[in-house]
């Protein structure tokens, strides 16, 4: 035992123990606390960066599961309103079934003749209308259908999946997701281009110059439609070709591409309703169409000058024309078969890609990311029992310390004694 006053060795390593088994309680009460064996890179650097490697896969495969629901969503959107084409579809189907033994029945035929073209508007109203989240599914042009459709359905870069069934083949017909009466094969009736020509060659629309137009058509059954659009000329618009374009990209800007288009005839500038459109004028008779434009006004110019300029032709047929004589319904029964073939198929299509590919991926994910946060939770995670072990310690041992501390403390008190 040494005897000395101003060094009490024994304190000091008492007190040395004593902060040691406090910071180790510190810590327990920090890990029992938060749930968390890592709360800072001084616990475990080399565990943080493996954990938070984890945690942003785990963070992704979240939002992959959720990208994947929705491309299931957007799926299952389509396919549904394909089941509405084929029910209309067959109907017209069952309606030329009924007319074919009608025995020349003119009044009969006719009836079944009206609800055909109903049904072949109520296609291309499905075909313009189905949308998910603002996207077309089932009409055309670039990005307005289901085809092409890219879905990132995984966590990382470049994993995705992408719907493609265009130029497929589906028994004898090859697929297409333009669901359009016309893209199904029924284009009807060489119909005339109902339109109005400007009374004069296109000259040049300058820079910042606008061109405003008055469309009205009026169908045969005494519906009229109007339009109005106006073209604003970004840079010098020189040529017929570049306003005809200009006027189409309008008219699409617009939600009018598909009603209306722009052509160039000889150097004149002509506006018309599109053959399609116009089954939903009576399949007979006449339509015509009517165009005013700013430059009418000879104060305006001659750029254009349509001047109320009318023109008039026929109006497409519906595609399905039910004829009086019976052996005239072997080839529209081939053609309604063939479209009901390519709804079908693009059913078939659909359903595959959403079984196959997605729903298949989304299970995927769900394991992958299960086993993720098992890994991430056994390097991160507090062993809950292990910790109140070493908690428990800590704490006897600060007693112990504390107990000791004071001992230590009353040692050079003994000092006393010799000095009496």
């Amino acid at each position: 035992m040494s005897l000395r006053i101003n060094q009490n060795i024994s304190a000091l390593t008492a007190h040395r123990w004593l902060q040691t088994n406090d910071s180790s309680m510190a810590k327990s009460i920090e890990r029992l606390s938060s749930g968390f064996r890592i709360n800072s890179a001084a616990d475990d650097a080399a565990g943080l960066v493996i954990s938070e490697t984890l945690r942003t896969q785990i963070s992704g495969l979240g939002v992959a599961q959720r990208n994947t629901q929705d491309a299931i969503n957007m799926i299952k959107t389509t396919e549904k309103a394909l089941d509405e084409v084929e029910i209309q579809l067959r109907n017209v189907r069952d309606l030329a079934l009924h007319a074919s033994s009608a025995n020349g029945n003119a009044a009969l035929i006719a009836a079944d003749q009206a609800q055909v073209d109903k049904a072949l508007q109520s296609v291309d109203r499905i075909a313009d209308q189905t949308e998910f989240a603002g996207q077309k599914l089932l009409s055309t042009g670039a990005g307005n259908s289901i085809e092409g459709k890219v879905f990132q359905i995984g966590s990382q870069s470049g994993q995705t999946a992408t719907f493609a069934a265009n130029g497929v083949n589906f028994g004898s017909v090859t697929l297409k997701t333009d669901m359009h009466a016309a893209s199904l094969g029924f284009t009807g009736a060489a119909g005339a281009y109902a339109s109005a020509e400007s009374t004069g060659a296109f000259t040049q629309l300058d820079a910042g110059e606008n061109e405003a137009f008055h469309v009205v058509f009026q169908q045969s059954n005494g519906d009229t439609n109007v339009i109005d659009f106006t073209v604003t000329a970004a840079a010098n618009i020189a040529t017929a070709d570049d306003m005809v374009t200009a006027i189409n990209a309008e008219l699409t800007t617009a939600g009018y591409d598909g009603l209306l288009e722009a052509k160039n005839t000889a150097g004149k500038i002509s506006i018309g309703v599109v053959d399609r459109m116009e089954n939903l004028a009576e399949q007979s008779g006449n339509s015509t169409v009517t165009v005013y434009s700013n430059s009418s006004d000879a104060t305006m110019g001659t750029m254009i000058g349509f001047a109320g300029v009318e023109a008039t032709g026929t109006t497409a047929t519906s595609g399905v024309t039910l004829s009086t004589v019976p052996s005239d319904y072997s080839a529209l029964f081939t053609k309604i078969d063939s479209a009901l073939s390519q709804v079908e198929g693009l059913r078939v299509s659909l359903g595959a890609f959403q079984k196959n590919t997605l729903e298949s991926n989304l299970n995927s994910l769900g394991v992958t990311q299960e086993n993720l946060s098992a890994s991430e939770s056994a390097i991160r995670d507090t062993d809950m029992a292990a910790e109140m072990v070493s908690f428990t310690r800590a704490q006897i041992l600060m007693q112990a310390g504390q107990s000791m501390m004071s001992q230590a403390n009353q040692a050079p008190q003994s000092i006393l004694q010799m000095l009496r």
